[in-house]
C-alpha cells in the first residue's frame, strides 16, 4: 500500500476548558496564541467565542524537527481539536507543545492533571493495484451481472467492481468511534488505482493495518 498524502489527520483531546483555565477568560489568551502559532484566521467577533460551536483557528504553523508544520485549531468547552496534514502525531505535539506553553504563560493547570481522554480520526490517500473483487470471487461475477443490466452505454462501454468497504461498531453504545472505510476516490479513474481511508486511529496504525488489507486481498 503507497501512502499518497495525509488528507486529514486529527487529535481530539478532551479536556473540561473550565478545569484547565481555573475560570480563566480565554479572549485575554486569544493574541498570544495567535502571535506565537501565526494563525492567519482567529476569532476576532463577540459570536465566534461562543465554545458550544468552537472557536476556530486557521492557517497557523508551529516548530517541529525544524520544520514548519500547518495547523488548525478548534476549542469546545470540553475539548480541544487539532487538525494537521501530516499525522496524528504531529497533532498530538501541537497539543501537548501549545497546552505545556499556556499553562507556563497564564498561570493554568497542567494540561496532564484534567485531560481525560484522547481520540483519533485519520484520512489518508493511498494507491494499490490489488481489486477489492478478490475479497470474494461472487462479488465479481456479481458487479459483470450489474454491468450487464445497465442501458444506454453503449457509445461508452461501462464496468462496474467492489468499489469500497465499511466496517462500523455497534451505534448503541456512548460516543461510538468512527467508521474505518475504504473506497475507490471519486472521479479518479480506476486506472490511478487511487483510494481514499479513514479510520479512527492513530495515522501510523492506520497505515499499518492498511497493508494487512493488501495482504489479504493479495492472498
Amino acid at each position: 500500500m503507497k501512502l499518497l498524502s495525509v488528507n486529514q489527520a486529527r487529535s481530539i483531546w478532551f479536556i473540561k476548558l473550565v478545569d484547565f483555565t481555573r475560570g480563566r477568560s480565554l479572549i485575554s489568551m486569544i493574541p498570544s496564541i495567535v502571535n506565537r502559532y501565526k494563525f492567519q484566521i482567529f476569532p476576532t467577533k463577540p459570536e465566534e467565542f461562543e465554545l458550544s460551536n468552537g472557536v476556530k483557528f486557521s492557517l497557523g504553523s508551529f516548530q517541529k524537527d525544524q520544520q514548519n508544520m500547518a495547523i488548525d485549531l478548534v476549542i469546545f468547552s470540553d475539548g480541544l481539536v487539532a487538525d494537521t496534514k501530516s499525522s496524528t502525531e504531529d497533532s498530538d505535539f501541537f497539543l501537548n507543545e501549545s497546552l505545556t506553553w499556556i499553562a507556563v504563560e497564564f498561570g493554568l493547570v497542567p494540561y496532564h492533571e484534567v485531560l481525560r481522554s484522547k481520540v483519533y480520526l485519520s484520512e489518508l490517500w493511498v494507491q494499490t493495484d490489488k481489486s477489492l473483487n478478490s475479497l470474494n470471487p461472487k462479488l465479481e461475477s456479481f458487479a459483470k451481472r450489474l454491468t450487464s443490466l445497465i442501458v444506454g452505454h453503449e457509445h461508452h462501454p461501462i464496468s462496474f467492481e467492489t468499489s469500497g468497504i465499511n466496517f462500523w461498531s455497534d451505534p448503541i453504545i456512548v460516543n461510538p468511534p468512527g467508521a474505518f472505510r475504504f473506497e475507490r476516490a471519486e472521479k479518479a479513474p480506476f486506472g490511478e488505482q487511487r483510494y481514499y481511508s479513514a479510520a479512527p486511529l492513530q495515522t501510523d496504525v492506520h497505515i499499518e493495518i492498511l497493508s494487512e488489507l493488501e495482504n489479504i486481498l493479495s492472498s
